[in-house]
């Protein structure tokens, strides 16, 4: 493996990438931050902004982690929580999908509970 003829981190294999870990950890976190730098630039500068702030507030929870499991269970507590969590996409596509059935009925209310095991039943 030559870790100067591939200068970006998508470039390389899983294995390559625990290589060069291995071999060379601070190039490694080069390439990583490189990358999260790179997928944090949005089509605008608010997006941008916004994409920043996030990888910011990741990272700030990443540092109270001691080991490398526990910094997974950080990063899937962080998934978990923007899909099912109180505010996350699973309830947001619920409601979304009520507000079109209720429009779909013309005949009368629909609740969101009702609308919602529908939803996840057929």
């Amino acid at each position: 493996m030559d870790s100067e003829s591939k200068p970006e981190f998508s470039s390389y294999t899983p294995s390559e990438l625990r290589e060069l870990y291995g071999k060379n950890p601070d190039l490694f976190n080069e390439l990583a931050a490189d990358a999260i730098s790179q997928a944090c630039v949005g089509r605008t500068p608010e997006q941008t902004l916004k994409l920043r702030q996030m990888q910011w507030t990741i990272d700030a929870q990443l540092r109270k982690a001691k080991t490398p499991l526990a910094r997974m269970h950080i990063m899937e507590n962080i998934f978990y929580d923007q899909v099912y969590g109180q505010d996350g996409q699973l309830v947001k596509l619920i409601s979304n999908w009520a507000k079109v059935i209720r429009a779909i009925n013309v005949t009368g209310h629909v609740s969101s509970k009702k609308s919602a095991i529908r939803l996840l039943k057929g």
